[in-house]
């Protein structure tokens, strides 16, 4: 034969769908009998964590658990100063639920992310009991993975001229994936003059300072920015920065690393502070979790048809589906508003900390560019205005407090594609315009990738096909070479699939079965 045929193999992710569930839960949280009544509760907050998840038929299954903490003022009596005390309650809140998605299969591929909406609580009579509810979202995305064999190329021997058709696709790899679990400690100064009595909260902005990939190993280098709230000696609260502390170093080894993938940190961060030494020092535990998840970009060449002048060649050809990855991009914008307490929070006389979350509403596609709408909910934590010398601390949460559009130039990004997007924030700056307005400024990171989804009939089989025999015999017995299938055969010796499956009882349950050296019957159709 004359004909040659160059196969790809390649393996493909498609993302099958995604999908977001809302529930409620509820629970009752009790302070221990020594601790002094609640009298007036400054913050509740809860963090969730998925422990475990499992994609089953048309649904995903995801088990975890909020952890829930609070600060206080207690209920003291006359003048006495009691300062501001913190609770903690591991694993307050547990969750056991399903997010359905319509095709979900078990052993698909999926993504499981969790954020606590709203936490708000009672506080009961008795002073030392709270009803929780909380208000969780859990959105899920899965992803099929198939290999494919499409023919990437044919030659055949003068003087027939081969012509074909095809394109180049950049389906998606299925992404690397390596787990992250280490903890950083160090101990940092705090100021001699007015020692730490305790700390009330921890925040922890993570920085990337260094990223090597080379083949068979990835190393990651980073610090941590903090904000910590403390209660001083005095009873005031305060707020200390710290950056570029708690250095670490994540290192991964694997041969399946390749020297330019990409890496894609879902890096998580949970931080705890305690005053140590008399208050003189701070002791920080940085816990990481998470994963690294390493991705590769390939180019197929495919054929969706080939033709010759006499029909010398017959094709068979299979639906194929596929996103193809058509551009990536990460861009920073800056939003800025002005957050109002209102009457129902004391004016503010010193803000502490300003946080932010962003959330995607809406997007739209144009050619080469992306317009992203979506809205921050900020929280801040500040000093109210008192006629006492200590003066009071107080958090307030504004959801959707402000807005931000943003247009990011993609070039390839055409109306139908698909942009998959990612918000982050950065950084939050705040300044106190009075009493009663904050304007914040917050940097929005904003991750891109555009896929775009084709479903297209690929050439997956060649055979060359010569003129039938003027007097060909009824029946032919053949020895199976390699690279022979059903579909071959049957149009080499113009016969038909269900024919030559008839008279082969023994491929009829497994046509895979076809092995070289293997004697089969073929029938002329």
């Amino acid at each position: 034969m004359s004909l040659s045929v160059k196969e790809n193999r390649f393996m493909a992710i498609n993302r099958l769908g995604e999908n977001m569930l809302q529930t409620v839960l509820q629970g009752k949280v009790d302070l221990s009998a020594e601790k002094d009544p609640i009298g007036r509760v400054v913050w509740m907050k809860g963090e969730a964590t998925v422990e475990s998840f499992a994609v089953d038929q048309d649904r995903v299954y995801v088990q975890g658990e909020i952890d829930l903490s609070m600060v206080y003022e207690p209920e003291t009596l006359g003048d006495e100063e009691a300062g501001l005390q913190r609770v903690e309650w591991p694993g307050a809140l547990p969750f056991d639920h399903y997010v359905e998605l319509i095709g979900a299969k078990p052993k698909m591929d999926a993504e499981v992310s969790v954020d606590i909406l709203v936490c708000e609580w009672d506080l009961k009579s008795s002073q030392y009991s709270l009803d929780v509810d909380v208000i969780l979202a859990t959105k899920i995305q899965v992803y099929q993975q198939q290999g494919y064999s499409v023919i990437g190329d044919v030659n055949m021997a003068a003087p027939v001229k081969v012509n074909v058709d095809g394109l180049s696709l950049s389906p998606l790899l299925p992404v690397l994936k390596f787990p992250v679990k280490k903890e950083v400690t160090e101990m940092l100064d705090a100021e001699e003059d007015n020692p730490v009595k305790s700390v009330l909260d921890t925040s922890a902005s993570l920085q990337i300072k260094e990223t090597i990939i080379e083949s068979g190993k990835a190393i990651i280098k980073g610090t941590a920015d903090l904000n910590i709230l403390c209660e001083l000696a005095d009873f005031s609260v305060q707020a200390i920065t710290f950056e570029n502390v708690l250095p670490f170093d994540i290192v991964v080894e694997s041969e399946k690393i390749e020297e330019g993938m990409h890496l894609c940190n879902r890096l998580f961060s949970r931080c705890e502070s305690f005053a140590v030494n008399d208050g003189k020092n701070i002791r920080v535990e940085l816990k990481l979790s998470g994963s690294l998840n390493f991705e590769k970009q390939q180019i197929i060449q495919v054929l969706t048809d080939i033709t010759t002048p006499g029909n010398q060649v017959e094709v068979r050809k299979e639906l194929v589906g596929v996103d193809s990855f058509i551009c990536a991009k990460t861009e920073q914008g800056i939003a800025r508003g002005l957050v109002e307490s209102g009457q129902q929070m004391p004016p503010i006389r010193e803000l502490l900390d300003a946080t932010a979350v962003a959330y995607l509403l809406d997007y739209e596609v144009e050619e080469d560019k992306l317009v992203i709408d979506g809205v921050l909910d900020i929280t801040i934590t500040y000093l109210a205005h008192s006629e006492e010398d200590v003066k009071p601390v107080y958090r307030g949460v504004f959801p959707e407090a402000i807005p931000f559009h943003h247009a990011m130039a993609l070039s390839g990004l055409e109306p139908g594609m698909q942009p998959r997007i990612e918000l982050e924030v950065s950084q939050v700056r705040s300044d106190l315009i009075n009493r009663e307005t904050v304007e914040v400024s917050v940097t929005v990171a904003s991750r891109v990738k555009v896929v775009e989804y084709l479903e297209i009939e690929l050439a997956v089989e060649a055979v060359e096909v010569k003129e039938p025999m003027e007097n060909p015999p009824s029946l032919t017995f053949v020895f199976v070479q390699s690279g022979d299938t059903i579909w071959k055969l049957a149009k080499q010796y113009h016969s038909t699939e269900e024919a030559i499956l008839e008279a082969n009882p023994s491929l009829q349950g497994d046509p895979a079965s076809l092995k070289p050296g293997v004697k089969i019957h073929i029938p002329l159709s």
